[in-house]
């Protein structure tokens, strides 16, 4: 009874040890087929591929939603980039809504003859207003103290049509071009200040310029009138000795019944001029002079003037020094106040009177135009080493190359502004002895030609 007990439970156990056996088999298939499943693609497990559909389905609108910001915000960089490149342009716009018909340049040169001998006005202006802006004072309000506390009619009308124009929605710096008072470089300095927010702090600067200039133009003016009184001078007395002393000198001449030399025949000449036809001829000479120096301010023909002014000695050097100090003056203020180089070098060729410097600042700026370096505009034009000496050239480019540009030109006009004021206080020491070897020429040549026929008379009556 005990064999066979034992042999069933044994049969069990070894029948049971198969069956954990098989489905342990079975277990590890089931996982190596899920593994499979897994690792195959999404094509071989419909449900997968179904899930992950829903899952990029889900993500594709937020994708949209990044792409779609970025391309805002791409868009938005983009219109600011615009507007602040056009805003000049948006100006310009605004004024020609405004003002469809530009003035012609015959009506510009008569309405800036109204503003002849109102310099002194216009720097009182600027210095007027940057003090007031600086203090924190509005515009308009700047503009309108001012208006109360000049004392000139024409400042007065052109302070209230600038307040006017600007209460209208136009700029300050095109209210000031309107004038026809302002020059290019005032108006640039005023515009970039305007369009940049710092127009107080231009302001001020354009007013220490202006001072700067009128300081160096008022020393020019004194050294000039030590020789301009001496000429004037001479002037009167030529005349007053052809109207009165001459002509009755003549019928003593012809009195003697001798040969005249050369020069008492045009002694005489002159003189008969100034006889028979002096009412008509002083007033067609003096009416002649002013013409004469019109002409060499507002046509070609200052040319001419130019050329024989830089040629007189001393006040051809004094024009030299006082030019390059303004050079100097005008590029480097305007470039320190931010105007854009290529706008710069226009400001300076339009506010430029001498005409062979203007002519070299307008070439040098068709290089500037083309991507030219100074030092390349320099060595390009071959009469720039007479216009700006050699020691200038070498400041200019090596403030152009180490990116102090304008420092560099601030430094030529402090340089050549002390030179200016040395060679005006020297001026008349330099001019006084070719003034008197002038004056003392036409004298003797005068008493030369009425005193040889006399001795001549008198040389005979003793010989006989």
């Amino acid at each position: 009874m005990l064999f066979p007990n034992y042999m069933i439970r044994k049969n069990k156990k070894s029948t049971a040890k198969k069956k954990s056996f098989r489905s342990k088999k079975v277990l590890k298939k089931e996982q190596v087929s899920e593994e499979a499943v897994d690792s195959a693609p999404i094509e071989a497990s419909p449900d997968k591929k179904e899930a992950k559909e829903a899952e990029e389905a889900k993500e594709q609108p937020s994708m949209a939603a990044d792409e779609k910001e970025a391309e805002d915000t791409k868009k938005k960089k983009k219109s600011k980039f615009l507007s602040f490149q056009k805003k000049a342009a948006t100006d310009d716009e605004i004024i020609k809504k405004k003002k469809p018909k530009s003035p012609s340049s015959i009506g510009t040169f008569f309405a800036s003859l109204n503003n002849i001998g109102m310099g002194k006005q216009a720097f009182l202006f600027a210095q007027s207003v940057a003090t007031m802006l600086n203090a924190g004072l509005p515009l308009l309000d700047s503009l309108r103290i001012f208006q109360a506390e000049t004392r000139g009619r024409a400042m007065k009308k052109i302070i209230e049509n600038m307040v006017t124009e600007i209460e209208d929605g136009t700029p300050f710096w095109h209210a000031m071009d309107n004038r026809h008072l302002f020059s290019p470089y005032d108006i640039a300095m005023v515009r970039i200040g305007e369009e940049a927010g710092s127009l107080a702090q231009n302001m001020e600067y354009l007013a220490e310029q202006k001072e700067k200039d009128r300081e160096l133009k008022q020393k020019v003016k004194m050294a000039m009138i030590y020789p301009t009184i001496v000429l004037t001078m001479m002037f009167v007395i030529i005349i007053g000795l052809g109207l009165f002393v001459l002509p009755n000198l003549v019928q003593v001449l012809f009195s003697l019944n001798v040969d005249l030399p050369f020069m008492t025949r045009v002694v005489i000449y002159i003189a008969n001029i100034f006889s028979k036809h002096g009412k008509v001829f002083v007033p067609l000479l003096i009416a002649f002079m002013i013409v004469l120096g019109l002409l060499g301010k507002f046509t070609g023909f200052r040319v001419v003037v130019q050329w024989v002014t830089f040629h007189i000695p001393g006040v051809g050097r004094l024009a030299r020094e006082a030019t390059i100090a303004r050079f100097g003056v005008i590029l480097g203020g305007l470039l320190k106040a931010g105007v854009p180089f290529i706008d710069a070098l226009e400001s300076l060729a339009e506010v430029t009177h001498v005409s062979v410097y203007k002519k070299f600042y307008k070439r040098l700026l068709d290089r500037a135009r083309v991507g030219d370096s100074f030092s390349k505009g320099f060595e390009e034009i071959k009469e720039s080493k007479k216009l700006l000496p050699v020691s200038v050239q070498q400041l200019v480019v090596a403030g152009e190359r180490s990116g102090s540009l304008a420092d560099s030109l601030l430094k030529v006009a402090t340089i050549y502004e002390k030179k200016a004021s040395e060679t005006a206080q020297a001026l008349p020491i330099i001019l006084e002895p070719l003034l008197l070897l002038f004056i003392g020429g036409l004298v003797g040549g005068i008493a030369f030609a009425i005193i040889v026929p006399i001795y001549s008379v008198v040389g005979n009556i003793g010989s006989s």
